[in-house]
């Protein structure tokens, strides 16, 4: 897993992929591991493993469509069937998370010919459990409610850790209390344990214990896969998440390298490529983009900026910030009259389209309005020099993406591992232009960003953010309203 790879010549991955069967099912009865790592862990599993030592740790590290879900379904449920009385947990931080991936590829997994619901095993889809006619059961347990003693009354031969990266911090002891519920049942001679993950950062407790001390131990194995191994991806989906990760993200979320992405700031891919020092020619026939992040406090300026985007042959869009509002002591409504101060309202086309930090459709402290209401009445009321009323629109999602989805996000238009750029910072944006370059974590292990009083320029990256994140998300259902029409007219 150390090999130099160039992201400027794929052809090898491409032709390794191509040499790799496609000869598999979903099912138990016709499931093949043509992978070769999936090769490699069943064979290791039903055949080499010594479990007269003790319980087996796997760790499935592997990149974005590896095809471990699957992979773990027949581990489970082949698991269930081979050995009478045998009980198989499955485990992840959220109950909802679970029922929807893994547990749903269990059941689908048997559906098959020579297996008959209602006379070979009995689905309960509610508590989320498997039980079988032999006397083998799989059941699931979330630990969102942090009660991770609640798996003391099992008795397990096998437990498998979905999202296994999500077990950091306190949730690690839902692990080690599973651990301990292992090679309870003298009638099951395999016992495992299964952690399956996308690589992470190597301060990961995770990194320590399977990769950086496995050697030592001689029950503990790790199983790497890579995008390219799966050859039922399609290219154009693994030629799509290359085009929206940047590089680091690629090494690590496609070559499945566990390595650190945030350096010393947090928008590391943002460089002088990004930024153009002129002003930007505003499209009147195009929306105008204004997202907010609201703050009140010493060195926490309230900020807004204004971008515009444009549609790229390959359907993906580049953004284009132009103007910036950043002023700290304003109120709501003195940034949108900065705004119009600015001949923003003016000047240009009538579309004008709200962003921002989802905390503001709460309320403003300083005003019995929310932050919404009052922007959405001051544009929707602002009378234009040509006498025109503005159209305006409002899209900002319930509650604001998490930080890590929106640092990733944002590096990955900065410039992706295609070498693709897709943000421009305008000379209008001095602040926006400082904070790409300056802002930092102030908390690594809770992704907090340091805005306080020197880090003033912080809070107008993150309306930039807000804004990316809510329009790539209108852009894709946008896409795919499109696609269930051209379907229901026959195209």
């Amino acid at each position: 897993m150390n090999e130099a790879i160039d992201l400027s010549n794929l052809e090898p991955y491409w032709q390794r992929r191509k040499s790799i069967s496609k000869n598999s099912g979903t099912t138990i009865d016709t499931f093949k591991p043509v992978i070769p790592w999936q090769r490699r862990c069943l064979l290791d599993i039903r055949t080499k493993f010594d479990y007269s030592i003790g319980t087996h740790e796997i760790l499935l590290s592997g990149s974005v469509g590896s095809a471990k879900s699957l992979f773990l379904a027949h581990i489970i449920v082949s698991h269930c069937l081979l050995f009478v009385g045998a009980c198989a947990g499955v485990f992840r931080l959220t109950s909802p998370d679970l029922k929807d991936t893994i547990f749903k590829d269990i059941v689908d997994h048997l559906y098959c010919q020579h297996l008959k619901e209602g006379r070979d095993y009995w689905v309960n889809n509610t508590r989320g459990q498997v039980h079988f006619r032999n006397g083998s059961s799989i059941i699931t347990r979330s630990f969102s409610d942090k009660r991770y003693t609640k798996v003391r009354s099992l008795r397990l031969s096998l437990a498998v850790f979905e999202e296994f990266t999500e077990f950091k911090g306190e949730h690690e002891q839902a692990v080690k209390e599973t651990r301990n519920r292992l090679g309870r049942l003298p009638n099951v001679p395999e016992n495992l344990l299964i952690g399956a993950t996308n690589p992470d950062s190597p301060d990961h407790w995770i990194y320590d214990y399977y990769i950086e001390n496995r050697e030592k131990h001689e029950t503990r194995h790790v199983y790497y896969s890579l995008t390219f191994d799966n050859p039922f991806l399609p290219e154009s989906y693994i030629k799509s998440i290359l085009r929206n990760l940047d590089a680091k993200q690629v090494l690590r979320m496609v070559f499945g390298r566990w390595i650190e992405l945030r350096g010393d700031v947090v928008y590391y891919e943002y460089g002088e490529y990004n930024y153009i020092k002129r002003k930007f020619k505003v499209d009147a026939e195009n929306p105008i983009h204004i997202s907010w992040d609201f703050n009140i406090g010493a060195g926490k300026p309230l900020s807004c900026v204004m971008f515009q985007t444009t549609r790229l042959e390959d359907g993906s869009y580049s953004y284009h910030f132009f103007n910036e509002v950043v002023v700290e002591g304003m109120r709501t409504l003195d940034s949108c009259e900065e705004i119009a101060e600015k001949g923003i309202l003016d000047n240009y086309g009538r579309q004008i389209i709200v962003h921002g930090d989802a905390a503001g459709a709460h309320n403003d402290t300083r005003s019995k309005k929310t932050d919404y209401d009052i922007i959405m009445n001051y544009l929707q009321n602002y009378q234009r020099e040509d006498g025109q009323k503005l159209e305006v629109m409002k899209k900002v999602p319930n509650s604001n993406p998490p930080i890590r989805t929106r640092h990733n996000k944002m590096n990955a238009l900065f410039k992706n591992a295609l070498g693709e750029v897709r943000i421009f910072v305008y000379s209008d944006c001095e602040t926006l232009h400082k904070g790409f370059r300056l802002t930092k974590l102030k908390d690594k292990g809770a992704l907090i960003e340091d805005d306080g009083p020197s880090c003033p320029f912080q809070h107008v990256t993150t309306a930039a953010g807000y804004g990316v994140i809510a329009t790539e998300k209108f852009f894709e259902y946008e896409k795919q309203v499109q696609q269930i029409k051209r379907r229901n007219n026959g195209y």
